[in-house]
């Protein structure tokens, strides 16, 4: 959240309240090399929302949002990637290409997460 305090550490999630005073809201701790503060911070005050009831309101900017979206394999994908992603685990492409048909049918993304679980599924199935 960007503000003209000069006293705002890292670590701490501010809030500003109705009255305009900023306060904090939690703390967090960076947990790994190659992950951003701000996922950090977000992720430490959900798992503290969901134990108060608290609403917030985040103001995320569109790059953070796309890099939070890849950490967690969620940004969608075009249907030709999709497609050579399942081709890449050993599907056949008439394969690859029913399986994103029904998904596209279904009106679900295409994104590397539902790659690895349709994977996962077949992995099952064949056992």
């Amino acid at each position: 959240m960007p503000t003209e305090s000069k006293e705002i550490n890292p670590g701490k999630l501010l809030y500003k309240d109705r009255e305009g005073i900023i306060k904090e809201l939690c703390s967090y701790e960076h947990k790994e090399e190659n992950r951003d503060d701000a996922v950090d911070a977000m992720e430490y005050a959900v798992k503290g929302m969901t134990d108060k009831e608290i609403s917030v309101t985040v103001e995320v900017p569109r790059e953070k949002v796309r890099k939070i979206l890849k950490i967690y394999g969620l940004e969608t994908i075009t249907r030709k990637r999709f497609k050579k992603l399942l081709m890449g685990c050993g599907l056949q492409r008439n394969d690859a290409e029913v399986i994103a048909e029904q998904f596209c049918n279904e009106k679900l993304p295409y994104t590397p997460l539902a790659v690895q679980q349709v994977i996962e599924t077949i992995i099952k199935e064949m056992e």
